[in-house]
């Protein structure tokens, strides 16, 4: 593995099959407002084999623990359709300077959950890899603005306490 020039972060891909500790204290549903215009980027695969992207706010996912998460998404995107038919996944979001990929698998737990009546899939790591560059470091992700936030929070609130639920 190489390391950057100091030798304080190793440079390149590393992996593990458990979530690191600060993203699952970050994906607790505690700190919703923290987290109001933070994205996850949610790649599926596609009915022809190709990825499809969504995002996923801080309100659609809750951290059961290191290995598994619990997501609320819209019961007729492409994205629940591409999960019920095939479940691979990759998660991607900035974190300490480096890109972290999440592959996982989802399967469906609930359906109808809430008044937006969400699908709610359980999601099982299966790999989390860090891609590091020497040369610099990824300061943020995905983001958004929200154009109702206490009204989004409020809908976010319920949707944690629903995939609590779940854990």
């Amino acid at each position: 593995m190489q390391h950057d020039e100091s030798g304080s972060k190793p440079a390149g891909p590393t992996s593990a099959a458990q979530l690191p500790a600060a993203i699952v204290r970050g994906l607790d549903g505690d700190h919703l407002e923290a987290h109001l215009a933070d994205a996850i980027r949610l790649s599926t695969v596609s009915e022809d084999g190709w990825p499809h992207a969504a995002q996923l706010s801080a309100g659609e996912i809750l951290a059961v623990n290191g290995a598994a998460l619990l997501i609320a998404i819209w019961p007729q995107s492409n994205t629940t359709r591409n999960l019920a038919r095939d479940g691979r996944l990759t998660l991607s979001l900035a974190h300490d300077g480096a890109l972290l990929e999440i592959r996982a698998r989802a399967h469906l737990v609930a359906q109808r959950q809430t008044a937006l009546e969400l699908s709610v899939f359980r999601v099982e790591i299966e790999s989390v890899a860090e891609h590091r560059a020497k040369y610099a470091e990824v300061l943020g992700g995905v983001t958004f603005r929200l154009h109702e936030p206490e009204r989004v929070l409020a809908r976010w609130r319920e949707q944690i306490a629903m995939l609590r639920k779940f854990a």
